[in-house]
């Protein structure tokens, strides 16, 4: 099972079951190994996952909480599937939630943090897994927005990142010259103390990953 896979990458295990689950089962719908629409099986995830169905279960309402999971009665967990719309109004609510997030943490953005989030670009460029692209993509961005220093905003905006990258993931080999670029120019507007050309680029950037959710046929 691709589940057991994706454990196997996560160890050593040192955080509690339930945490542990919860993050094996979020990594394979963001990855689309369970894409949505797909049933969840609690017998099938604890013996792939050599644990009880009391984590699973437990693991199984925190990734309700995000949205990546829905609960029936008497059905059990399904991976949801977003609508169009749904992709339409997350990209919206992100584009408006990091915008804030720039916006608050551009006093506080040093030569140092800039140097780390700029690192992060050069380590995407010529990677050709599609997982490890995004990884570095979210890191790059929160490079910036951690100094905000709002851990609230910032998992809100984690969480919304989970539920359309699952959609666009695909895409990032295609896109990843144009998104390095678009990290470069923010880059450089952040260096330059230019918020207005710094928060004009991060709304074209977000405004491009909304573009292709809109144009994706099969999801």
């Amino acid at each position: 099972m691709e589940l057991k896979r994706i454990a196997d990458e996560m160890q050593p295990r040192t955080m509690a079951a339930r945490d542990w689950v919860f993050q094996v089962i979020r990594t394979a719908i963001v990855r689309g190994v369970l894409p949505g629409g797909m049933p969840l099986r609690q017998d099938e995830i604890s013996a792939a996952l050599s644990v009880s169905h009391i984590p699973v279960r437990e693991a199984f309402r925190q990734l309700e909480a995000q949205g990546l999971v829905r609960i029936y009665p008497n059905r059990g967990a399904v991976v949801t599937k977003l609508t169009k719309d749904d992709m339409a109004n997350i990209m919206d609510t992100r584009i408006m939630l990091e915008l804030g997030a720039l916006k608050s943490a551009f006093p506080f953005l040093t030569d140092a943090i800039l140097d780390e989030a700029e690192s992060i670009i050069h380590q995407s460029e010529g990677e050709t897994d599609l997982h490890t692209i995004e990884d570095l993509n979210l890191k790059f961005h929160f490079t910036l927005y951690k100094c905000s220093n709002n851990d609230v905003l910032l998992q809100l905006i984690e969480q919304l990142h989970a539920n359309v990258d699952r959609y666009v993931r695909q895409y990032y080999r295609t896109d990843e010259g144009a998104s390095n670029a678009d990290h470069m120019k923010l880059i450089d507007a952040c260096r330059n103390k230019d918020m207005v050309l710094a928060d004009a680029v991060l709304r074209t950037h977000l405004e491009s990953v909304k573009k292709l959710l809109s144009e994706l046929e099969d999801y």
